[in-house]
């Protein structure tokens, strides 16, 4: 008694795909501007609270972006096996 997937499926699919493949490329940017701060902001100057806030919280945001981007590879996985009617 399958009942055929909806037909918003395959566009619902796509578009996680599509936002997958765009936190992917932000994470690693993401990535790159946190070595960029790590590298070439001195010392003295990432012991400066507003500095330093500004570094950990963009590697937290690197992380946020990461577990977003597996969350939706999971989703996709999840449509995929919806329309394949498992």
């Amino acid at each position: 008694m399958n009942q055929p997937p909806h037909p918003n499926i395959e566009q619902a699919r796509t578009k996680t795909e599509e936002v997958q493949r765009e936190l992917e490329v932000a994470s690693a940017e993401l990535g790159l501007t946190h070595g960029a701060l790590e590298r070439e902001v001195p010392q003295t100057v990432k012991q400066k609270s507003d500095v330093a806030w500004a570094i950990r919280q963009n590697a937290e945001l690197e992380r946020k972006v990461q577990q977003a981007a597996e969350d939706l590879e999971q989703v996709t996985e999840l449509l995929e096996q919806v329309q394949a009617g498992a």
